[in-house]
């Protein structure tokens, strides 16, 4: 997907659809996986891992206050605590990681919190990376 590969997934995730679109000059590939429908004929969300490429990623940072914009978060209130995830520098909120690959490029996955662990979502985010360039 967008030059990445997908190498792990938690068990008990839903069908997969992918979406392009962009914001703000920066593009977006995603993948997510939907359960359901459940009694009330509702999906859910469990899984999501997205590409985001766009100049103003620069450096972790420059993506963090980005998704602070885009995600309508409030700054002061996103407790994130900095992570490695495959290599990368990344910062974790419980239910999504994010991290830096290089200038223009970051990735993100967010989890089901109530159905799926810290764990899950930082080990999918692990097997979430670039694809190896033939050499």
């Amino acid at each position: 997907m967008d030059g990445f590969v997908i190498e792990h997934l938690p068990d008990g995730i839903g069908t997969p659809s992918d979406f392009e679109y962009e914001w703000e000059d920066v593009s977006f590939h995603s993948r997510v996986w939907e359960s359901g429908p459940d009694a009330e004929g509702a999906f859910k969300v469990d899984l999501t891992v997205k590409t985001m490429r766009g100049e103003r990623l620069t450096d972790l940072e420059a993506v963090k206050d980005f998704l602070v914009e885009y995600e309508e978060k409030e700054p002061g209130d996103w407790q994130l605590v900095p992570v490695k995830v495959g290599g990368y520098d990344g910062l974790f909120a419980g239910d999504e990681v994010f991290y830096f690959i290089e200038p223009g490029v970051a990735a993100e996955v967010t989890i089901d919190q109530e159905r799926f662990t810290d764990e899950d979502v930082l080990d999918t985010a692990a097997g979430f990376h670039p694809e190896p360039q033939a050499t």
